[in-house]
């Protein structure tokens, strides 16, 4: 056991077990490590660091790309800047430039803040637009 590496790890044993009869398909070693403990308490898989999917060095790389494909590993997506853009564009994107965006409004610094200083939600809301065709946020400078 001292050449095996864990790939992916999992809250529950049964999400491993899918995990597990995927690779075995492929013909590659795998072992599920602290199984019977989330079994007897599934609390206790947060502590513990979750159910571990373990197969040998030498397969890590194909298993890892096999987990990938099979969409149990997702590539790290980048965090999004959230522009401003001049008036004009509060009800076109300017990325695609579709008319199939609308307005949210979610909670800024000081709504949360008067929540947890006063108990009581001042109506401070950020103000910014999200497009439904290329998923992108913005904000728009007030004229």
């Amino acid at each position: 056991m001292d050449n095996w590496i864990t790939v992916i790890t999992f809250v529950y044993p049964q999400e491993a077990y899918l995990a597990k009869s995927m690779l075995e398909n492929y013909e590659i070693e795998v072992f599920i490590k602290d199984e019977l403990t989330t079994q007897v308490n599934n609390f206790y898989s947060t502590a513990i660091g979750g159910v571990k999917l373990q197969v040998p060095l030498e397969d890590r790389d194909r298993a890892l790309k096999l987990l990938q494909e099979a969409g149990y590993i997702n590539e790290p997506e980048e965090p999004e800047e959230e522009l401003t853009f001049p008036s004009e564009y509060a009800s076109v994107c300017p990325y695609c430039q579709s008319e199939n965006v609308s307005k949210k409004k979610q909670p800024g610094y000081i709504f949360v803040f008067s929540f947890l200083l006063l108990g009581l939600p001042l109506p401070f809301l950020r103000k910014s637009y999200h497009c439904f065709e290329c998923g992108k946020s913005w904000k728009v400078k007030r004229a």
